[in-house]
């Protein structure tokens, strides 16, 4: 399906936001976001409590963040940047497997499968580009 160069940097825009939304609650309020993604019966002394848990728990938000600033990146010019994109869907596919897994092994909630859903989503439509615009890419 040949999708048009406007949706694409669309795409890659709501790809940052989407980013984002999940990026900026988890460093600026991780105690929220610890209690959306494992659920208010995750003892948050484990992760809050361990300076090493609490670090890498900000880092993982940070990595979020800077995928997102990556997606912009991509939609301000959609003809270059294309190992963001590759570098997207490897950390997508990571995030999807590890939510979906956390789900169905009940230590996530739902919020977790949706986000995780949504990282597929995105995947898929990453790729869906990447095939659409090999050609150019080859110039």
């Amino acid at each position: 399906m040949q999708l048009s160069k406007n949706f694409y940097r669309l795409m890659f825009f709501f790809g940052a936001l989407w980013n984002f939304s999940f990026a900026i609650p988890g460093l600026l309020f991780p105690e929220f976001s610890i209690k959306l993604t494992f659920g208010t019966e995750m003892d948050q002394s484990l992760l809050l409590g361990n300076y090493y848990a609490h670090s890498m728990y900000l880092f993982w938000w940070g990595a979020v963040l800077v995928f997102g600033i990556g997606y912009y990146l991509v939609s301000r010019d959609i003809s270059k940047n294309r190992g963001i994109v590759w570098m997207g869907i490897i950390g997508k596919l990571c995030f999807f497997f590890f939510f979906i897994f956390s789900y169905f092994t009940a230590k996530s909630t739902i919020l977790s499968f949706l986000g995780g859903s949504g990282d597929f989503i995105f995947t898929l439509l990453f790729l869906n580009f990447l095939w659409q615009t090999r050609n150019a890419a080859i110039r």
